[in-house]
């Protein structure tokens, strides 16, 4: 039952911030749009993901396939991707930046995916995403002074916590796949910091 209800409220926590956050750079009624947009994209990513991870798992009845509120049967890797997929196109509709969209939910993301891994009973997962949001609060003010960071364009908290969330689930899953996504971070972080302003 606890699951349930720090599922619900969870959720709604992330419409009611998603609202917050972005309301003062986006038109009100494109950042609802977005944020119910974004929470179902996630959570229908998430089931079928799932459900390609363990293929089969639902061969007798292929409508659990988009049961995505079964968070206990998610993959929270492919709801992210397709969350990202999702701010993308969203961002390239409406003629925004993807970069100061993802930097601009970057505590968004850490929220949803923390409610993810609260309600899985995943407590090491939630502890890193928790010190995550503590190093991107401490980096937010910092990083536009650093010398090798060049452009001081937004992205750059958005791709270090996703550096350290990719280098810190491999360690706890024991998984080496998770560094691929920590390395294109890292190179789009190099490119996106050699850049100078113009």
């Amino acid at each position: 039952m606890w699951k349930i209800i720090v599922g619900t409220v969870g959720l709604l926590v992330y419409l009611y911030l998603t609202w917050r956050v972005l309301r003062s750079n986006y038109k009100e009624e494109d950042v609802a749009a977005f944020g119910w947009i974004s929470l179902l994209a996630y959570l229908l990513g998430s089931r079928l993901a799932y459900g390609f991870v363990y293929w089969g798992v639902w061969a007798e009845n292929p409508v659990k396939w988009l049961e995505f509120w079964k968070m206990g049967e998610s993959n929270v890797i492919g709801g992210y991707l397709f969350w990202i997929s999702m701010a993308w196109l969203v961002a390239t509709d409406r003629g925004w930046k993807f970069f100061s969209l993802a930097e601009d939910n970057l505590w968004l993301l850490l929220w949803l995916n923390g409610v993810y891994f609260t309600v899985s009973e995943k407590w090491l997962p939630v502890l890193l995403l928790f010190l995550v949001a503590l190093i991107s609060r401490w980096l937010k003010g910092r990083y536009r002074s650093f010398v090798w960071y060049k452009s001081g364009r937004k992205g750059f908290l958005y791709l270090t916590a996703n550096i350290i969330v990719f280098l810190g689930m491999s360690l706890i899953y024991g998984n080496i796949y998770y560094i691929v996504p920590a390395l294109i971070c890292g190179v789009g972080l190099g490119i996106l910091g050699g850049e100078r302003n113009s």
